[in-house]
C-alpha cells in the first residue's frame, strides 16, 4: 500500500480516536441542557411570568455549557400547569422551573415522582415547603414578607384591622399567617372578607368592613384586583391604612387605581437603587438589554437560573441527584436578592423591606 495513503489512514483513525476520548472526559460540553419552564406566560400573572423570564434569559449569558429552555404557559392554571408537566417530560427534562405557587404547588409532586429538579419563582405559599426532595425555591416564604408588615402594625399601635384576601390557594396562604399573628398579638379583627379573581366588583366586602371602621385592612391581592379594591375603597370614602402584599406592585397598579393606592404599604424583597457591586451590575446589564428597571420578579428568575447553572458545572451534566445535592449544599451565595442559603425544606431567607405608593411612584417607605 503507497505509503501515502498508510499515513492518511493512521492520522483519520488517531484524530477520531482523539475526538472519541474528548467526548467521553469532558460530555457535558457537547450535551445541550434542556431546562423546562412552567410560567403564566398569559393570564393574571403574565407580567410576574414575563420579568422573571427576563431575568432567566440574562443569566443564560453567563452559563459555560449550551442550555436551552423549553417554555410552557400554565395560564394560572393548575391543570394546565400539570398537562404542560407531561409535555415536557417527552422532552426527557431533568430540570424545570415553575412560577406562581399554584402550579408549583401542583406539580412539586410529580416533579419528585419522576426524579426532576424543580426551582420555584414567584411560589410563597407555605405549603410547597417540604423536606429533603427535588423542589426549591428563590422566594421567600409568604409569612417572612407578612411579618414586616406585622411588625409595622405593632409598632404603630395598630389596635383593629380587617382582612381582604384573594380566595384561592396563594391568597389562603397570606390570609392564614397574617390572621394568626394578629391574634397573638391582640389586634383585633374586625372582618374577614374574601374575593375570586374574576370579582371585578368588591364593594359589598368594603362596605361590609367600613361599618366596623378598622384603623388598617390587610389587603391580600395581586395587581389588578389590588387595583379595582383601592379605588372602590375610596370610592365608598373608606380611608384606613392599607396595608398589602409584594403581588400588587404591579404596571397595572397605579393606573387602574390612580391616587386611591397613595399610602399603601407592602413589603418587597429587591431594591434595584442598592449600591452593592453585583445588583449594580445585573440592574445595568438588565437595562441595556430590556430598557427597563428591573424587578423582585426578574432578581427571581436570574438567580433561580445562575444557581441551576452553577450546579450544572458542578455536576458536568444534568443529572438529577447530583443537582439536587449540590443545591442542597448552597450556602452563602452571593445572589441578587442577597445571601442565599437552602435549608433541609429547600427555602431561602430572603430579607424584605417596606415600600409604598407616593406621587404615583413606588418608593421605599
Amino acid at each position: 500500500m503507497n505509503k501515502k495513503y498508510i499515513y492518511y489512514f493512521v492520522g483519520t483513525i488517531l484524530i477520531i480516536a482523539i475526538i472519541v476520548v474528548i467526548n467521553y472526559i469532558f460530555p457535558f460540553q457537547k450535551k445541550e441542557i434542556n431546562i423546562g419552564a412552567i410560567l403564566p406566560l398569559t393570564g393574571k400573572l403574565s407580567q410576574y411570568a414575563e420579568e422573571a423570564k427576563q431575568g432567566m434569559e440574562l443569566a443564560l449569558e453567563n452559563a459555560k455549557v449550551p442550555i436551552k429552555i423549553i417554555y410552557e404557559d400554565s395560564q394560572s392554571e393548575t391543570k394546565q400547569g400539570v398537562n404542560a408537566l407531561q409535555k415536557l417530560l417527552t422532552n426527557k427534562i431533568s430540570i424545570l422551573i415553575t412560577g406562581g405557587s399554584n402550579i408549583s404547588l401542583a406539580i412539586s409532586p410529580l416533579s419528585n415522582e419522576n426524579k426532576i429538579l424543580q426551582m420555584a419563582v414567584f411560589s410563597s405559599v407555605t405549603k410547597y415547603t417540604s423536606p429533603n426532595d427535588y423542589t426549591f425555591r428563590v422566594t421567600t416564604r409568604s409569612e417572612i414578607e407578612n411579618q414586616t408588615l406585622i411588625d409595622w402594625a405593632i409598632n404603630h399601635n395598630i389596635k383593629s384591622t380587617a382582612i381582604i384576601y384573594s380566595n384561592d390557594e396563594w391568597g389562603l396562604g397570606h390570609y392564614e399567617y397574617i390572621k394568626q399573628q394578629l391574634k397573638i398579638n391582640n389586634i383585633n379583627i374586625t372582618n374577614e372578607e374574601s374575593f375570586l379573581n374574576s370579582d371585578a366588583d368588591t364593594r359589598t366586602q368594603l362596605l361590609k368592613i367600613k361599618k366596623h371602621n378598622p384603623e388598617a385592612v390587610f389587603l391580600i391581592a395581586q395587581g389588578k384586583n389590588a387595583g379595582l379594591i383601592l379605588k372602590q375603597a375610596k370610592e365608598l370614602n373608606l380611608t384606613p391604612q392599607f396595608l398589602g402584599v409584594r403581588a400588587i406592585e404591579t404596571n397595572e397598579l397605579i393606573p387602574i387605581a390612580g391616587d386611591s393606592a397613595e399610602g399603601v404599604i407592602y413589603p418587597y424583597s429587591f431594591d434595584p437603587t442598592s449600591k452593592e457591586g453585583n445588583i449594580k451590575d445585573f440592574v445595568a446589564k438588565y437595562k441595556n438589554k430590556y430598557s427597563k428597571l428591573p424587578t423582585t420578579y426578574s432578581a427571581e428568575g436570574y438567580d433561580a437560573m445562575n444557581l441551576l447553572i452553577k450546579a450544572i458545572n458542578t455536576c458536568q451534566g444534568d443529572n438529577a441527584d447530583c443537582l439536587k445535592q449540590n443545591i442542597s449544599n448552597t450556602k452563602n451565595y452571593q445572589g441578587i436578592l442577597g445571601n442565599i442559603s437552602f435549608d433541609n425544606n429547600g427555602d431561602v431567607y430572603i430579607k424584605c423591606f417596606l415600600k409604598t405608593v407616593k406621587d404615583g411612584q413606588f418608593v421605599k417607605y
